[in-house]
């Protein structure tokens, strides 16, 4: 939910003509930017979903990233028949990159970013121009279907039935909220000024989150909409990498790089939430120290957010806990590594080893083991 603080304006958006039957030279032209890497068993329904959109005037703009899968076939069989289709060939050099490729490339008023491994739903674009143009705002997005392997489910948030309306302060307030207006990049409908002279950081993860403030910030006005016209997949091997040192560093990184921003901004309020979060990311590293020969590089990183918590230690009574839980979590982790290492890092490496060790043994062992704990747990059971 909005922030009590807050009064978004719930609308009905205006309905305006479809997009579909005009000519493409009525409707402004959208930059429709795929970064690919290795999604060869998804791409075809990834790019089948942006070709058959019902608003047509796309510049489609696909960035082959080094794939060493089919995916540069793919992508040249799609751009034979879609004149729309513009394609990239390069080195590996990340998902950042390819995106700052694609938009210096766009010629688009608007810009889009589609994942290869995600789909739309065929008005996807024709949804978020259309509450975007009648709403005159500068973002619009949509609600979004989460497809995990087999299951397909909403997202986990509350967005209220219809046309919610932010301005750019509340939408400020909302993303450091990270619950109805999210960080991520793929959800979205910008305006192509908003990104000017603002790149996504290099050779980092959570590259979205390092830079949705700055957009936003620039945004006077921003709508969201509860219609779900975006399909995320979460990949078995994604999950695989999300929870490493490198990757809860930039995650601490994105939130960290945050304060000194909203503080110049006279969002002091703001600031403080994000310490919170930095050091929440902060926590979350420390458990995979534990048993884990680090690269030099993640040396590096761990002594970083080490310099940086530092002189929260003198600070501790003046953050902005949400629960009396959190504040001494937080507190023990600054004052006390040593004993926070104990009290919670031990059941995180438990579940990290567990994990692990199911990994090694074979299936049918690990299935006979869950049956004979289930048996176990009945009543009267040996």
């Amino acid at each position: 939910m909005a922030s009590k603080s807050m009064k978004p304006r719930l609308l009905i958006s205006p309905i305006l003509p479809s997009p579909d039957g005009l000519d493409p030279a009525d409707l402004p032209l959208i930059s429709v930017i795929v970064p690919v890497y290795n999604t060869e068993a998804y791409l075809i329904r990834c790019l089948d979903s942006i070709i058959a959109q019902s608003y047509c005037n796309l510049e489609i703009i696909i960035i082959n990233d080094g794939s060493s899968d089919r995916c540069p076939v793919i992508a040249e069989e799609y751009a034979k028949k879609d004149r729309r289709i513009c394609l990239v060939h390069q080195e590996n050099t990340g998902v950042s990159e390819s995106r700052n490729a694609g938009t210096r490339l766009s010629h688009g008023s608007y810009l889009s970013f589609i994942d290869s491994d995600d789909f739309i739903e065929p008005d996807y674009y024709e949804t978020l121009y259309r509450i975007l143009s009648s709403n005159n705002a500068d973002i619009s997005i949509c609600n979004k279907r989460l497809i995990d392997f087999t299951v397909v489910c909403p997202f986990p948030n509350d967005i209220p039935e219809g046309v919610t309306l932010f301005s750019g302060n509340e939408a400020l307030t909302e993303l450091v909220n990270d619950k109805w207006l999210r960080n991520y990049l793929w959800d979205k409908l910008f305006k192509k000024d908003l990104f000017s002279g603002i790149e996504f950081p290099k050779d980092r993860t959570f590259e979205d989150m390092a830079i949705m403030h700055k957009i936003f910030y620039r945004a006077k006005t921003i709508v969201i909409t509860n219609e779900i016209k975006y399909n995320y997949t979460l990949r078995e091997d994604a999950l695989s990498s999300s929870m490493t040192i490198c990757n809860q560093y930039h995650r601490f990184l994105a939130h960290a790089e945050r304060v000194p921003f909203f503080k110049n901004v006279n969002r002091g309020d703001l600031a403080l939430k994000e310490i919170i979060m930095a050091l929440h990311s902060a926590m979350n590293e420390v458990p995979l120290a534990v048993f884990h020969f680090k690269t030099h590089r993640e040396k590096e990183y761990l002594r970083a957010i080490k310099t940086w918590t530092a002189p929260y230690k003198d600070k501790l009574d003046t953050l902005p806990y949400e629960s009396a839980s959190e504040a001494k979590k937080i507190k023990r982790f600054l004052t006390s590594p040593t004993f926070f290492m104990v009290r919670y890092a031990s059941k995180d490496v438990y579940i990290r080893m567990k994990s692990f060790i199911k990994q090694l043994l074979p299936a049918k062992l690990v299935a006979l083991f869950i049956a004979a704990k289930s048996v176990i747990k009945k009543p009267g059971g040996a």
